[in-house]
C-alpha cells in the first residue's frame, strides 16, 4: 500500500504571495495554462476552466508528475488549495525516500486486481472448466476437435456427470469425487460408457492442467490417475471387450434383406445400411454424403477428408449393387417439387435439408434389437425385427463385414485396407509409395458388389467364417 505522511494544513506549505482568491478567480484562456501553487504543486486551467492540480517531485534524480483525481473546488468531491498542499506535502516527502507515489498506487490497484482475478479463479467450478474446454474441442484444427463438435462427449457428460459434479470447486476436486460419480454408470451394467466418460473427463482435466489459469487450480488434482479398469465392473476389460468382432454371416445378409423389408425402417436408412455393406463406408462417412459427391455416370462416389475419420479423401468405384441404391435415393428425390429436393444423399426424415445423423441410424438398428423385448417410450415397437442368429449387429459391423468379405475374395489384404481407408502407419510407406490402387479398389468394390448381388439371389454357399 502506498506510504503516507501527515502534514498539517496550517503550515506554511504554499506560496504567502497567493491566496485561495488567486485560484478561485483564474479564468480560461484560449489555451491551457498553469499557476505555480508552491512546493512543487501546480493548478492547470483547461479551456473550459476544468481546475486541476499537479505535483511535481523527484525520485532518483528523474522528475515526475502527478495529477491529483478530485478538482478544484471544496466539498467531498473536490480539493481545496490547502488539502492540495498537504498532497504535494505528502508526495514530495515520499519521494525523498525514494518512492514513486504514482507508480505505488498503480502498483497496489494491480495487487487489488490480481487478489480479485485469485479470489474469481478460485471458485472455479468442474462446469467452468467443462464450458472451456468444450468450446476448444467443438471446432476442428487440422486434426485437432471434433467432427461431431462435441456432441457426443457433451451428451454423455451432461447426462451423467455435470449433474453431480458441476458444481465442485477445481481446488476441491478429487480422484474420488470423479470414480464415484462414473461407476454409477458401469452399475448400470453401462461398461464402456463409463470408459468413454472417463477418457473425455481425463482429455478436459488434461486441458486443464496445460491451460491458466486451470493450471494453477488443478496444483493438487489426482484425477488423472484413474485408469479405464478403475471404473467397469465385473469381469469386463476395456481393451480386449471394446474390440468387436462381430461380422455378418452369408446366412445373415440373405436374411437381413426380408427382416429390413419388414422391419419399419425408411428407405434411406434401409439404402445407407446396404451402402456401408457394399462399399465399407463409415456411418458418419456414408450419412455425410452429399449430391455433389456422386457422380451417377462416372459410378463414384467422392468422400471429402474433412468427412473422413482419417482425414484421407477417398473416391470410391459404384459397383452395380451399390449404384442401384444410390440410384434408386436419387429418382425418389426427383420426384419432389424442387424446394424439397435435399442436398443430401440420406436426408433426415423429420427435415430434409439436414442429413441423417449417424446417432439416428445406430439407434433406429439397435431399438428393432432389443433382447429384453421392451420398447423404448416413443420408439418402435418392432423390437426384435433386426435379430440375426449372430446376435447384435451395429453400423460398424457392416464395414468390418464388407473387409472379412473381401477377404473372402481373395483380394489383397493392402488393398482391402485402402478400400476401408484405413491410415497408413508406415511413414515412409506414406511418403515414398505414391501409386493409388485405384484399378485394383475398384476392382475390389466391383468383386464385393457382385458377390453381395449373388448372396441375395440365394446363388452362393456361406463363406469359411460364418457364424
Amino acid at each position: 500500500m502506498a506510504k503516507n505522511l501527515t502534514v498539517k494544513a496550517d503550515e506554511s506549505l504554499g506560496d504567502e504571495k497567493l491566496s485561495a482568491m488567486t485560484f478561485a478567480k483564474a479564468k480560461a484562456k484560449d489555451k491551457p495554462y498553469q499557476i505555480t501553487a508552491g512546493r512543487g504543486l501546480r493548478m492547470r486551467v483547461a479551456i473550459d476552466c476544468t481546475k486541476t492540480w499537479l505535483v511535481r517531485y523527484h525520485v532518483d534524480g528523474k522528475e515526475l508528475q502527478y495529477r491529483i483525481p478530485e478538482p478544484y473546488g471544496s466539498g467531498p468531491d473536490f480539493c481545496s488549495w490547502k488539502d492540495a498542499l498537504v498532497h504535494a506535502a505528502n508526495i514530495q516527502a515520499l519521494a525523498r525516500q525514494g518512492v514513486d507515489y504514482a507508480k505505488t498506487l498503480i502498483d497496489d490497484k494491480e495487487a487489488e486486481n490480481r487478489a480479485r482475478e485469485e479470489q474469481r479463479n478460485a471458485e472455479k467450478t468442474v462446469q467452468n472448466l467443462f464450458d472451456v474446454w468444450h468450446a476448444e474441442i467443438s471446432v476442428k484444427r487440422g486434426k485437432k476437435g471434433r467432427k461431431d463438435g462435441g456432441a457426443e462427449a457433451k451428451r454423455m457428460l451432461e447426462k451423467d456427470v455435470l449433474p453431480f459434479l458441476g458444481n465442485t470447486l477445481l481446488t476441491k476436486i478429487t480422484k474420488n469425487d470423479v470414480l464415484n460419480v462414473v461407476r454409477r454408470v458401469s452399475n448400470r451394467e453401462a461398461n464402456r460408457l463409463a470408459v468413454m466418460i472417463v477418457r473425455d473427463l481425463k482429455q478436459m482435466f488434461r486441458y486443464g492442467e496445460s491451460n491458466q489459469p486451470w493450471k494453477r487450480l488443478l496444483v493438487e488434482s489426482d484425477v488423472l490417475a484413474i485408469q479405464d479398469t478403475d471404473v467397469v465392473r465385473g469381469a469386463y476389460d476395456p481393451v480386449s471387450d471394446n474390440e468387436r468382432t462381430r461380422v455378418l454371416s452369408v446366412d445373415e445378409i440373405k436374411a437381413l434383406k426380408e427382416k429390413m423389408s419388414k422391419s419399419g425402417l425408411t428407405a434411406v436408412v434401409q439404402s445407407a445400411v446396404w451402402v456401408m455393406l457394399g462399399c465399407g463406408t463409415r456411418v458418419g462417412e456414408t450419412v455425410a454424403a452429399e449430391w455433389g459427391h456422386i457422380d451417377l455416370q462416372a459410378r463414384t462416389w467422392s468422400i471429402p477428408k474433412e468427412n473422413t475419420k482419417t482425414q484421407t479423401a477417398i473416391t470410391i468405384y459404384l459397383s452395380d449393387f451399390v449404384l442401384r441404391q444410390f440410384q434408386a435415393l436419387w429418382d425418389k428425390r426427383q420426384k419432389l417439387d424442387a424446394d424439397k429436393r435435399s442436398a443430401w444423399v440420406f436426408p433426415s426424415r423429420t427435415d430434409r435439408l439436414k442429413p441423417l445423423n449417424n446417432q439416428t441410424v445406430g439407434k433406429a438398428l439397435a431399438d428393432r434389437q432389443r433382447d429384453n423385448g421392451n420398447p423404448i417410450a416413443g420408439r418402435t415397437e418392432q423390437v426384435d425385427a433386426l435379430m440375426l442368429p449372430g446376435g447384435e449387429w451395429r453400423c460398424h459391423d457392416l464395414r468390418r463385414t464388407a473387409g472379412t468379405l473381401m477377404q473372402v475374395l481373395h483380394i489383397p489384404e493392402g488393398v482391402a485396407h485402402r478400400c476401408l481407408n484405413h491410415a497408413q502407419a508406415d511413414k515412409l510407406s506414406r511418403i515414398y509409395l505414391q501409386y493409388d490402387y485405384a484399378d485394383e479398389m475398384r476392382a475390389a468394390w466391383t468383386a464385393l458388389g457382385n458377390y453381395l448381388d449373388e448372396i441375395l439371389a440365394a446363388q452362393v454357399l456361406p463363406f469359411p467364417h460364418a457364424a
